[in-house]
């Protein structure tokens, strides 16, 4: 999919980046370096990030992701540790030089919009087909000719489509509501 040479963030989350995509085990290791140690849970976040990724973890994984559909946006709600920025405007400088030296020891590195975009996967299309009845292909045969509804010559041959169109929504096994991207 080729991305966008300008767009908003709003935009690009709407139409390129699949934020509401399941995000896979590789996905969750590399989101572990940008859990700030800073954060009451930083620390612990970045080791479950690094569990939930790692292959002998494997059903971890599949009860937090699979089971309970947590896309890029629950994770990232659930993790909130990767976009926590500290408030330092409160400090004076004496504490800020002492904070900088310790944050430089456990600082993650930031998650910009730039690398939280190379991280989501595209918004792949959505391929639909229509599939037609044998027996309503023989009735077209046979009769060569199907009328429309509000088609009064008897010259021109038209056919009907019958779609058939859903909106996924429904709820995990732990009750969790979710919804398909594009229904």
């Amino acid at each position: 999919t080729p991305w966008p040479k300008r767009c908003t963030l709003r935009g690009w989350l709407t139409h390129c980046a699949d934020i509401n995509s399941l995000p896979e085990r590789e996905d969750l290791r590399n989101l572990a370096p940008y859990c700030n140690r800073s954060h009451p849970m930083g620390g612990d976040h970045a080791v479950k990030l690094t569990a939930l990724s790692e292959t002998r973890s494997a059903a971890l994984y599949g009860d937090y992701v699979i089971r309970e559909k947590r896309c890029w946006a629950d994770v990232l709600f659930d993790f909130d540790s990767v976009m926590y920025v500290d408030d330092d405007d409160d400090k004076d400088d004496d504490d800020k030089d002492k904070d900088d030296c310790r944050r430089r020891r456990i600082a993650a590195p930031l998650l910009t919009a730039e690398r939280l975009l190379a991280l989501l996967p595209p918004l792949m299309p959505r391929h639909f087909s229509i599939a037609s009845s044998p027996t309503y292909s023989m009735l077209l045969r046979d009769r060569n000719v199907v009328k429309g509804d509000d088609d009064d010559d008897d010259d021109g041959a038209t056919f009907k489509i019958d779609l058939c169109v859903a909106v996924v929504k429904g709820r995990t096994i732990r009750g969790r509501p979710y919804e398909g991207l594009c229904s």
